[in-house]
């Protein structure tokens, strides 16, 4: 292609006007080879940055709750929905969305999706109820739902796949680090001007990565003429969602296990998966490629990151509670935020040294290894009593983030090398959708299990923070298997063709 023929500067992520003049002036295949690895990394650091963006307030809530709790007078059951909601939304929606990138492109989606993540969030500091504030954050969860398979895909598309586990490495490492700076800046703010300036702060980094985002990136689909599975749209949000009710609703208690309210849903949660599952094997292009699970590999890392993610997330919920306890450490916002940063740090420091760390000694080797440090974590924290030294809770936050850093990359390297190229958002969603069902899980079942053992509903002292602990370790302790499954190598033969990138 002349440079007459090239489109002009910044068009739809075409940087090449922007490039050096030496490099211009490079023989042709040269200048191929380094505007590849130039715009991959530009794709990198885009999808990281707004990666960033959405994360600086998932975690601070975490601590923010009592203080939110005390503006709106709410129960601390409620006040749960706030942290829990996100989860539960985005578990519905991801795969929806993770196919529409396939189908409708992914660079569109990861805008689309961006743009409601980020005004719904702004919204979320004007909200004058719980209520509302619980509707924008689950509005801005459907808008990231949108942005986290339609990001690793792009990631896929750019990075070939002996790399890729390098780039998801950073990827853990912004997952951690957005949220440790939301956490160390956000208990100041909360402490100084209020919890709604979490999100106020929030909109300017949004800002910033979705002009990135409409620079840098371009477009990419799968195969051509893939139709978009309405079917199965409709039946994953029904039957995922009427699931999550179930368990949510059943173990916070508003919902007697036995009760026709939690039954009939229940019926329904089950009718629409089977009726789900049938449609979904025999679609030509399914919103999750169920056919994947057969294979060994990529079902044990969906399996994997399912297990650390609950206990991770469950554990970090848990942990804010326990310090903010008056009865137990009575920490202040801010010293509830420093206490915990450690566990967001330790995971930012592991995340690119576990995706470097899966490619040289391989990925089971690595995940297995962080499975049992996050079951190590568990069992730390439980043994934590009344009055213990801060530094008897450091081994136990600083082993949970090292974890989740040796299990992410490797697990979302193996499910985007298992799956077509075709099939990449929607793969990258049912990965996603597992972290996102476990976080919710963790936090709703670990909390049911402290709220069960409490002594009482203010303090439900150390012996009820240990059982949540533990409760947390054993789920994740089943984890081992599936990430006794991974490698950095596919498993078998790629079906489908390479993924359509616009010129």
């Amino acid at each position: 292609m002349s440079d007459a023929e090239r489109p002009g500067v910044l068009v739809e992520g075409e940087l090449y006007e922007a490039l050096p003049l030496a490099r211009r002036l490079a023989p042709p295949a040269l200048r191929d080879v380094h505007e590849r690895e130039s715009y991959r990394w530009w794709v990198l650091v885009t999808v990281l940055s707004g990666l960033f963006a959405t994360g600086l307030t998932i975690t601070v809530l975490t601590t923010a709750v009592p203080f939110i709790r005390d503006d709106f007078h709410a129960s601390l059951a409620s006040l749960s929905w706030v942290v829990s909601a996100p989860f539960l939304f985005r578990s519905i929606f991801v795969p929806v969305f993770g196919k529409a990138g396939d189908v409708f492109g992914r660079r569109r989606t990861w805008l689309l999706g961006f743009a409601v993540s980020a005004v719904a969030s702004l919204l979320c500091g004007f909200a004058p109820t719980v209520g509302l504030l619980i509707l924008f954050r689950a509005i801005s969860a459907i808008g990231s739902a949108a942005v986290i398979p339609s990001a690793l895909a792009l990631i896929a598309v750019a990075f070939d796949p002996e790399d890729r586990v390098k780039a998801l490495g950073w990827w853990s490492a912004t997952i951690a680090v957005s949220p440790l700076l939301g956490v160390i800046v956000g208990g100041f703010v909360v402490e100084a001007a209020g919890w709604r300036w979490l999100f106020f702060g929030q909109f300017p980094f949004s800002v910033v990565a979705l002009g990135l985002g409409l620079v840098v990136l371009r477009e990419s689909k799968g195969e051509q003429g893939q139709q978009f599975d309405v079917a199965g749209c409709v039946l994953s949000i029904v039957g995922l969602g009427a699931l999550l009710l179930v368990f949510n609703r059943g173990i916070d208690g508003d919902w007697a296990w036995t009760s026709l309210p939690l039954l009939a849903t229940a019926i329904l949660a089950v009718a629409a998966l089977i009726a789900f599952v049938r449609v979904e094997l025999k679609a030509p292009a399914p919103v999750l490629p169920v056919n994947y699970f057969r294979r060994r590999r990529f079902a044990g890392a969906v399996t994997a990151n399912f297990c650390a993610n609950f206990a991770y997330m469950g554990g970090f919920f848990i942990t804010s509670v326990m310090l903010a306890d008056t009865a137990l450490f009575g920490y202040r916002a801010d010293q509830v935020a420093l206490g915990i940063s450690p566990r967001a740090a330790s995971l930012g420091v592991m995340g690119p040294i576990g995706g470097y760390m899966a490619a040289r000694y391989g990925g089971r080797r690595m995940a297995t290894i962080g499975m049992v440090l996050i079951v190590a974590s568990m069992v730390a924290l439980a043994v934590i009593t009344d009055g213990s030294p801060y530094y008897l809770i450091l081994p136990g936050l600083v082993l949970s983030g090292f974890g989740l850093g040796l299990v992410a990359p490797p697990a979302a390297a193996t499910v985007t090398n298992e799956a077509a190229e075709s099939d990449l958002s929607a793969a990258s969603g049912a990965l996603n959708m597992g972290a996102s069902i476990g976080s919710s899980m963790g936090i709703a079942t670990m909390s049911a299990v402290l709220s069960g053992a409490a002594a009482t509903s203010n303090h439900p002292g150390a012996g009820a923070f240990s059982a949540a602990f533990l409760f947390g370790g054993a789920i994740c302790a089943f984890g081992l298997f599936g990430a006794l499954n991974l490698s950095r190598e596919p498993s078998g033969p790629r079906s489908g063709g390479r993924a359509r990138q616009s010129p």
